[in-house]
């Protein structure tokens, strides 16, 4: 009788734990399934309109070349400042109009497409004497807007389209005028509040606009003197289905007021969330990063046969009219009125090519693709020509402009570059045969092992700027834990460096960036990737910890921080010399390793 009893409370706690194991793994897919929605829902961040201003130098704007109208007295039609932060609509910033309206006088701006010939770094103002320089806008429905006057009893004539019409005879005055002419309100009377107003544009050929937007004051409608007024959200919104957002498109990698990185697509960020698409059965997700890769290789600015560290998030074709390639990341300083470029966004790096490679290698073994393997050929052989030294491993790569002949070379090598050219150079052995590329993942190979600190358990970080001799002292995670997703069974003689991983864990089951993390707060991203390897060694109780904390930390639309404290140190410097620290904005990054480790892909392995 005894035994039966123990039998049943034997049977009721296996019970207890299966039960408690399948809510877990529910409660993971949920957070999962958020996730992947959050980064599909990336492509379209301007729920399906078109802005022509959000935010101030938002990647999102679209006629951002502004015109000056004026009578008789230009400076009576002062700049706007199109990053006021006060008393604001919605979002980080909005517009201040002012005008000094003179007797018998008028004033304005437009809102303008531009163009910019192909081999020329400065656009130039619409003109008209060419057919590419208006976006088609077929399927918007209105032009919405929202307007609020400085004192309230501000009458303004607000308008789209029209551009290359005379004003008084309505007759074209250009060869490539719009294809309507000027849409307008009237003269409208502001309040001190907040108002939305809307342009109707059903039935009107939007085919080709190069004005999107424009204003003017009039001595007539407006009465004279000083006029101060704001406007913010701009956007058409289109009636039913619309193609604006259709093709190559990149993620934009943070959800943050940083102005430096906010309309930055990082490639690794980017590959991550094709992978994570790949992961779970998102294969036209997949594909729209990808083919966005395809083009920004072969639209590069400089040669196409490389990959930058970043691209300008959103569509990467440009803007009828703009043939510079694909769109770099960037931002525009209004106090210097100039557009400035950080040199490492514009860079190209081993570890970051070799993950864009990674990506399009995945997809093409699971759902095959020819492209996607030239392309990921092209990249790795730039790096077999560029990126050695005669001794075993790859350099970094380059910060700068090539096509401007500003590059700053990198010849220290880095284990993380080298774990992912190692995993992609061993792949495309497999598929070609091609004996270079079982030389470059065993020289790669050859660096990763020459890293192994065996007194200490752990690996170093790479080498100094002479390719060899390791630095020592930083203890990082991602080149102890991707060791282990690469190599497989190459990886048993470290076995010891997870006893290093494992002394890193803190007590909410998140893991820091380096081991010398002194702020108490995590690293998400690294967090998800270790909590993958244990899912993958088979140790669901580590992996089940870490992956509950992230999941803790998603936030409502989807998305983890790269964070869990307002600046995380990496222990490492930026080329300025400044501390690299992790924010916690929302990242595409922690996201998408989720996604991975909750559906134990390995982007490593194939």
């Amino acid at each position: 009788m005894k035994r039966n009893i123990l039998y049943q409370i034997l049977f009721f706690i296996i019970l207890t734990c299966v039960l408690n194991v399948s809510a877990q793994n529910d409660h993971l897919d949920a957070a999962k399934d958020k996730a992947v929605a959050a980064l599909i829902d990336r492509f379209d961040e301007g729920n399906g309109v078109l802005y022509v201003y959000r935010d101030f130098s938002l990647s999102l704007n679209h006629f951002t070349q502004k015109a000056k109208m004026f009578g008789r007295i230009e400076n009576a039609v002062h700049d706007m400042d199109e990053n006021w932060k006060e008393d604001l609509r919605s979002g980080q910033s909005a517009i201040r109009c002012e005008i000094d309206v003179p007797s018998d006088d008028w004033g304005g701006w437009l809102f303008l497409n531009g163009y910019l010939p192909a081999g020329e770094t400065e656009p130039h103002l619409s003109d008209g004497l060419s057919s590419d320089q208006g976006i088609d806008l077929t399927g918007a429905a209105e032009l919405r807007f929202y307007a609020k006057g400085e004192m309230g009893g501000e009458r303004v004539e607000f308008f789209t389209a029209g551009f290359g019409y005379d004003g008084n005879t309505g007759f074209p005055t250009v060869p490539y005028p719009d294809s309507t002419r000027k849409q307008s309100l009237g003269y409208v009377t502001l309040t001190k509040d907040w108002q939305e107003y809307v342009i109707d544009l059903r039935g009107t050929d939007m085919s080709s606009i190069s004005c999107g937007f424009g204003f003017a004051l009039s001595a007539g409608e407006s009465g004279t003197g000083n006029k101060v007024f704001y406007l913010d959200e701009i956007r058409f919104v289109p009636e039913g289905y619309t193609g604006w957002t259709e093709g190559p498109s990149l993620l934009r990698s943070y959800d943050t007021e940083n102005i430096y990185i906010r309309n930055a697509a990082y490639t690794y960020d980017n590959a991550l969330a094709a992978m994570a698409f790949i992961s779970d059965d998102e294969p036209e997700a997949a594909k729209k990063i990808l083919d966005g890769f395809v083009y920004a290789v072969e639209h590069d600015r400089y040669r196409p046969d490389r990959i930058r560290n970043a691209y300008m998030a959103g569509p990467v074709e440009p803007a009828n009219g703009w043939e510079n390639g694909i769109n770099m990341p960037g931002w525009w300083d209004q106090d210097a009125n100039s557009w400035y470029e950080d040199r490492y966004q514009t860079g190209s790096n081993t570890g970051n090519t070799s993950y864009a490679a990674l990506a399009l290698l995945q997809y093409d073994a699971l759902y095959g693709n020819e492209k996607y393997r030239e392309i990921a050929r092209l990249l790795m052989d730039r790096i077999l020509a560029e990126n050695t030294d005669g001794w075993y491993g790859f350099t970094g790569g380059y910060d700068g402009w090539p096509e401007a002949d500003v590059v700053y070379d990198f010849t220290y090598k880095s284990i993380e570059h080298n774990i992912d050219a190692y995993a992609v150079f061993k792949r495309l052995y497999d598929l070609t045969g091609d004996r270079r590329y079982a030389d470059a993942a065993e020289s790669a190979l050859q660096l990763i092992r020459a890293m192994y600190a065996a007194d200490e358990k752990y690996f170093y970080t790479g080498t100094g700027d002479d390719g060899r001799t390791p630095n020592k002292g930083l203890v990082v995670l991602d080149g102890m834990v991707w060791n282990q997703l690469a190599l497989q069974d190459e990886f048993e003689p470290y076995l010891d460096v997870l006893e290093t991983v494992d002394s890193m864990r803190t007590a909410e089951g998140g893991y820091p960036f380096s081991q010398g993390n002194g702020n108490g707060g995590w690293w998400p991203e690294g967090t998800a990737f270790t909590a993958l390897m244990y899912r993958l060694l088979g140790d669901e109780v580590r992996a089940g910890e870490s992956l509950n904390a992230l999941r803790n930390i998603q936030t409502y639309r989807g998305m983890i921080p790269a964070s869990t404290v307002e600046q995380l140190p990496t222990g490492l410097d930026l080329f300025d010399g400044s501390s690299w620290n992790y924010s916690n904005d929302p990242h595409v990054a922690p996201t998408a390793w989720f996604v991975m480790a909750v559906n134990g892909f390995n982007p490593y392995t194939f």
